[in-house]
């Protein structure tokens, strides 16, 4: 290994490690979410937001299994296939995550609040999406169409963030719950989040997309593209989480307003 390998693959670790720690995972939505809870409003929002948002994921996932076919990245095709495959149901339709999803927030949205059920594929419509989800769906789905260490960057950005992510909302729903029984949220809600989190499903996908990105950092020139790609989608994520605050603490300030009127 060259002296130049050596620099850009000692500072990948060091890229990596800080990644573990980054100010994302602290930003207001999070923090607010685990001591404050949801009203009617504020929830459709989240569900809304929450669905067009993750349901780029798979789309995501299987871009980059077919771009690392393309390459003959073998190493990236099956890690990633097989997170594709965990997505999915591993080819039973009801264990698809996304099924799992929206069954979830649709049955705590009904029981908590009376919301009328939303499908993920028509969040979209939804008059609760926000600007800044929009940019992030525009800018992650740029950022994976672009180089392909930039793709593998976004990839193990996103793989990163979703235990941190899935968590704090987990507490989220813990705080607001009244009125489903502990049986059936558990079994019929936080099971979603458990099946990701409690198993260590997503830090077992995020250190697949790490390898993945090591094994294709060969150069300096690997590595710029690689922190680009991460960066950018976790500034845009960022973005949105931030966005999500504020039209949280407006809608429930609305709501106060109107009580007291």
């Amino acid at each position: 290994m060259t002296a130049n390998n050596v620099n850009h693959q000692a500072e990948l670790d060091k890229f990596l490690t800080a990644l573990e720690h980054h100010k994302i995972f602290q930003n207001k939505y999070f923090l607010y979410l685990a001591k404050n809870k949801w009203t009617p409003e504020s929830y459709a929002l989240f569900r809304a937001n929450f669905f067009y948002r993750t349901e780029l994921t798979v789309k995501g996932i299987a871009h980059v299994c077919a771009r690392s076919a393309e390459v003959n990245d073998m190493d990236t095709l099956i890690l990633f296939s097989y997170i594709l495959g965990e997505e999915t149901g591993m080819g039973n339709k009801a264990h698809c995550h996304e099924i799992f999803m929206e069954n979830a927030l649709n049955l705590f949205g009904a029981m908590e609040f009376d919301l009328a059920p939303l499908k993920v594929v028509d969040a979209k419509n939804s008059r609760y999406i926000l600007p800044e989800t929009l940019a992030y769906r525009e800018r992650v789905t740029s950022l994976l169409s672009n180089s392909y260490q930039r793709m593998l960057g976004v990839a193990m950005a996103l793989e990163t963030h979703a235990d941190h992510m899935l968590t704090a909302f987990r507490e989220g729903f813990r705080l607001t719950r009244q009125n489903l029984d502990k049986e059936q949220y558990q079994n019929k809600v936080e099971i979603y989040f458990n099946a990701h989190v409690d198993n260590g499903v997503e830090e077992r996908h995020a250190e697949d997309a790490r390898q993945c990105v090591i094994n294709n950092c060969l150069s300096q020139s690997d590595l710029n593209e690689i922190m680009f790609g991460a960066n950018e989608m976790l500034k845009v994520q960022e973005q949105m989480w931030q966005a999500m605050y504020r039209k949280t603490v407006q809608l429930e300030t609305q709501n106060e307003g109107e009580v007291y009127a």
